[in-house]
């Protein structure tokens, strides 16, 4: 059994985003999962309450490394289009997308630190088994982190996590100037 998530906190999300990605889901996922939404208002039977209200935006995401298991995280912001069984093939590790393609040229070579696009990772879509030692990481040291990072792309990338990426074409981001794909990425549109 997968344990799918999503995070709904605050409102630059209507309740309509975790319908519409719940109903793509059951749509395009066929390997037996559940799915859970983990919000600040809880209202339907998916829902699961925040357990760090002390944190703000992306930083819930990292949160939900508490659970272990077989577990699939989603942003709301994407559209999923097509059969996506292929991102519950391995658990083994913590996967997260590749965003070079669609980061500023002058990450890729040579690499560059810039305060707003410091990372080569996305974290619309992560797969782990086990990550609390990340959440420990983050929590041990909350407030520098937080001054450090915007999202939590950065502080993966630039913490030494050991992750590795999605294999295959079947992710894109609308950055990349394609519309479409079995999965799309609508990250920093809706800003």
């Amino acid at each position: 059994m997968v344990n799918v998530y999503c995070v709904k906190v605050g409102t630059k999300y209507d309740r309509s985003f975790v319908e519409k990605l719940k109903t793509s889901i059951e749509k395009h996922f066929t390997i037996p999962y559940k799915f859970h939404c983990f919000t600040d208002k809880v209202e339907e039977d998916y829902d699961i309450p925040i357990t760090h209200p002390e944190l703000t935006g992306v930083f819930h995401k990292l949160t939900l490394f508490q659970f272990t298991g077989d577990c699939l995280y989603f942003d709301l912001d994407i559209a999923i289009n097509d059969n996506i069984d292929f991102l519950a093939e391995r658990f083994d590790k913590f996967t997260v997308v590749n965003s070079i393609n669609y980061k500023q040229d002058v990450l890729k070579n040579p690499l560059k630190f810039r305060l707003t696009q410091n990372t080569l990772v996305n974290s619309s879509i992560m797969r782990w088994t086990d990550n609390r030692k990340i959440l420990e990481k983050f929590l041990k040291h909350r407030d520098l982190y937080l001054r450090l990072y915007t999202g939590i792309d950065r502080f993966i990338y630039n913490e030494d996590i050991k992750y590795k990426y999605f294999p295959g074409e079947a992710i894109s981001s609308w950055k990349e100037g394609i519309t479409y794909n079995t999965i799309m990425l609508y990250n920093g549109k809706y800003v």
